[in-house]
């Protein structure tokens, strides 16, 4: 096909004859491929680079991700081994609040480990979980730094919940209440590293099913919702004060580090 220009500094709509409806006047056929492509041209029977053509391997997979998943899976086995009658005491109690504040008054020192290997399970499942990722939205980042930068965000919501801890215990008289919250906050944690930790490992694996981790991850975030709002219910607290403490230690600053990672990443 070859275009016919309408004549400089009018329409192409106008002609000679007065208003054209469409535009399909300017194209006519081409009687030759040279009217189209010029004389001498040729149909090539294949494609010929004018530089010679160098073959680019894949890079090799970030061996920082294998590391990670190798120690997190260690751990685990660890964790199952070592503090198996614990986990099943925990497991057994899951759910029920006033048995969960009974075997905090007779937690020994084995428990206490386990509760602790707990919330290290849960830091490096989660950091593990989100270096794998963020290697997909971020492939010219190390992955060491995105492992350490996640360890350091739970870090920092650790000791906001710590500081948030500390104010809202010097305005209230009621002090042994936070003692019992941040039990079910560490029985609760320790349950979700559990229970999520080989989908994580799977996930990270496997570089799929991100959307599945989401979702269970979700569910088990709503557990503990829900396993709060009975505590606060048992100790005869409204709803609204509930809600206060989701928004100020749960949610806030979860979603400040979040808001505050894809403003700085450039994730759309």
């Amino acid at each position: 096909m070859e275009t016919k220009f309408a004549p400089y500094g009018r329409p192409v709509w106008e002609t000679a004859n007065g208003l054209q409806a469409d535009t399909a006047w300017l194209l006519r056929p081409a009687a030759r491929m040279s009217d189209v492509w010029g004389r001498g041209s040729t149909v090539a029977e294949e494609l010929r680079p004018r530089e010679a053509v160098h073959r680019v391997e894949a890079g090799p997979e970030p061996w920082q991700t294998s590391v990670v998943l190798v120690v997190v899976i260690c751990f685990y086995c660890y964790m199952l081994y070592r503090f198996r009658r614990d986990m099943m005491s925990c497991l057994r109690n899951i759910g029920n609040t006033e048995d969960m504040l009974t075997l905090m008054e007779g937690q020994g020192a084995d428990f206490a480990y386990f509760l602790r290997s707990g919330i290290a399970l849960a830091v490096l499942s989660g950091a593990a979980l989100i270096m794998v990722w963020l290697e997909i939205q971020l492939p010219g980042v190390e992955s060491y730094y995105l492992f350490f930068g996640a360890v350091g965000a739970f870090g920092g919501v650790a000791l906001y919940r710590r500081a948030a801890f500390g104010v809202m215990r010097w305005l209230t008289e009621h002090k042994a209440l936070f003692g019992e919250i941040t039990f079910i906050n560490r029985i609760d944690l320790a349950f979700i590293a559990v229970f999520y930790t080989p989908l994580a490992i799977i996930v990270g694996i496997s570089g799929r099913f991100f959307v599945l981790g989401l979702a269970v991850l979700g569910g088990l975030v709503v557990y503990h919702f829900a396993a709060l709002y009975k505590y606060f219910k048992l100790r005869a607290f409204s709803k609204l004060q509930w809600i206060l403490y989701l928004c100020i230690v749960e949610i806030l600053p979860v979603s400040f580090i979040i808001a505050l990672a894809v403003r700085n990443s450039g994730i759309n």
